[in-house]
């Protein structure tokens, strides 16, 4: 290849620019490629469908939001990258939590502590919506055949609920853009991956976003199809995002890391009521020594959990070393046998805590920032700093879904029908094709995989460092100028990947500036730099927006009496998470814990 490539600059300037080894971005590589198939413009074709309704993702709360919706007499289109019951992470879904008064737990005592063993960022609107609503929905749960106890049982009853509600299902298609026209949402556009070259067009009164979260594509999570599409979407019409400091923990088996749950089916859910809260992580015995995976643990229960052991009573054992682990089946008491395995971290990577990152709620009703624009389920935020399991993500995000849906026709009653303008569809579907119509560019499996190299190790996500933090947004700012506008699609299947590539540079981009800009450590966010809690200037969100072409972040405080009582000695008001240096950062500001 000639010395000067066709980005315009050298092999030796690329190389000092990005701050990757040589092996990962070698020119000599999979990286540059040339399209074997490439697309005229002039073969594009487009479908346009009206409707008063759109729901994108087809989970649990996309299911709930599409179905109430329908209850209002609305005409509801329901678009899934996937097959509605059968992708995402609504067929893993093995533990269910409801909220009833009759077991002696007062919800406001609930609510309460809830909010303690969630750092207090817990949106508490949306849990006394879901203490209220979360027994109803799960009896509403039964009647459609969701607990039947039967593999793959979940999955397909619900889709049964939704054909029967007469929402119109639209599967297969990925959705790129979200349309704007007099400041409020009118629709969406995407491809068929059973089809080449064409656009389908959605014009809408309102959309209900359910996409869910997304991971960097890492091994062993079972939504590894998710790529924050709907938070990215969301975010590129000015729709407020937050949550992206915090961390999923989820672990895996290092010797079957594609394995998630030890079987790869579904399995029995447990279904219980609310008990008072309980911490789901801590990171009491981070390892800052830079030496392994950023925490001690051990398997609990039937399943996979992954509880990190606190400083109280716990019998340290090494990081990443052995363990007792007994994979999930296809029921609470499986037969299969314990298994000595190591386990590792990172399963999720890319994620927040399920319900801890995603679109801001404005309201009680699901509303985001932008008019017309709903969300519900995984790819809105509603949680705190880490996930208790006190309220379940699959309670809660159909509880969330049917008030999206609902809220969403309300909306829809009141407005005109209004369509995105021909400028607009043109450009987005121009954007939208542009990776199919280029001669050469990059694969977006190694932009994938550069982008994981650069964000999945703990010291970058986990154990967090400002200067670890600017030298990763460095390399991720680059691939996103450099590399992103030059991916290419030979296929239509690629293209998928091309936008799905894209999506996680940006959430990549998010996590960073997020982790950067909180300069504390709270819930699953840990900053070496800054190793304790910060009540007088982080009790908030961050909020991510895009303002004119550049990204924002900022504060939101949390409501004043959401505050804990500023005169309990601080051990009281974190009794659950001690962080590696954090005694120490204190003693030096003058605070005993």
């Amino acid at each position: 290849m000639n010395e000067q490539n066709l980005l315009g600059y050298n092999r030796r300037d690329f190389l000092k620019t990005a701050g990757i080894g040589v092996a990962a971005l070698s020119f000599a590589g999979a990286g540059l490629i040339r399209n074997a198939n490439i697309a005229s413009a002039a073969d594009l074709s487009q479908e346009t469908i009206d409707t008063d309704i759109l729901v994108i993702g087809g989970g649990l709360a996309g299911s709930f939001a599409a179905v109430k919706a329908r209850e209002k007499g609305l005409d509801v289109t329901l678009a899934d990258k996937g097959h509605v019951g059968k992708s995402g992470l609504s067929p893993f879904w093995t533990h269910h939590t409801i909220f009833d008064p009759a077991y002696g737990i007062q919800k406001e005592e609930y609510i309460s502590e809830l909010a303690k063993s969630e750092e207090y960022l817990t949106n508490r609107t949306y849990i006394e919506m879901w203490a209220e609503n979360s027994k109803r929905i799960y009896e509403q749960m039964v009647d459609w055949g969701m607990f039947t106890g039967v593999l793959n049982s979940r999955g397909p009853a619900r889709r049964v609920q939704v054909e029967k509600a007469g929402v119109r299902l639209i599967e297969r298609t990925m959705r790129t853009s979200l349309f704007k026209r007099n400041g409020r949402v009118v629709g969406a556009i995407g491809f068929p991956m059973e089809e080449e070259n064409k656009a389908i067009v959605i014009n809408a009164k309102a959309v209900v976003m359910c996409a869910s979260a997304g991971t960097f594509k890492t091994p062993g999570w079972p939504g590894h199809s998710l790529t924050h599409d709907g938070d990215t979407m969301a975010y590129r019409i000015g729709a407020e995002v937050t949550g992206k400091e915090f961390v999923d923990y989820h672990a895996i088996n290092s010797e079957d890391p594609g394995n998630y749950g030890g079987s790869g089916l579904e399995t029995a859910v447990l279904v219980q009521p609310a008990v008072m809260a309980r911490p789901a992580i801590s990171l009491a015995n981070v390892q800052s020594t830079h030496a392994g995976y950023p925490f001690e643990g051990e398997v609990e229960g039937s399943g996979s959990r992954l509880t990190p052991l606190t400083s109280q009573g716990s019998q340290s054992r090494p990081a990443g070393g052995e363990m007792e682990v007994r994979p999930s089946g296809p029921g609470e008491n499986s037969s299969r046998p314990a298994a000595r395995t190591s386990r590792v971290g990172g399963a999720a990577a890319g994620s927040s805590p399920h319900k801890c990152e995603g679109i801001v709620p404005q309201d009680d009703k699901c509303a985001s920032s932008v008019p017309g624009l709903f969300a519900a389920g995984d790819g809105m935020c509603t949680y705190g700093a880490l996930m208790d399991m006190g309220v379940s993500p699959s309670s809660m995000s159909a509880v969330e879904g049917e008030r999206a849906g609902a809220a969403a026709a309300e909306y829809a009653m009141s407005v005109d029908k209004l369509s995105a303008s021909e400028k607009d569809v043109s450009r987005a579907r121009e954007m939208m094709f542009a990776p199919r119509t280029r001669n050469q560019g990059f694969s977006p499996r190694w932009i994938t995989q550069v982008l994981q190299g650069l964000m999945v190790p703990y010291y970058v996500l986990s154990v967090k460092h400002e200067q670890r933090l600017k030298a990763a947004l460095t390399t991720v700012e680059f691939l996103r100028d450099k590399f992103g506008p030059r991916l290419l699609a030979n296929d239509i299947h690629e293209l998928r990947l091309v936008h799905e590539t894209g999506n996680m540079l940006l959430n990549a981009e998010m996590r960073l500036k997020a982790g950067l800009f909180r300069t504390e450590s709270r819930g699953t966010h840990f900053r070496e730099d800054f190793p304790a809690r910060d009540d007088d200037n982080w009790l908030a969100w961050v909020i991510i927006k895009l303002e004119g072409d550049k990204m924002t972040l900022t504060k939101k405080p949390i409501p004043e009496e959401w505050r804990p009582d500023a005169g309990l000695p601080y051990k009281d008001r974190y009794p659950h998470i001690r962080y590696i240096g954090e005694e120490e950062y204190l003693k030096g500001k003058g605070i005993t814990i």
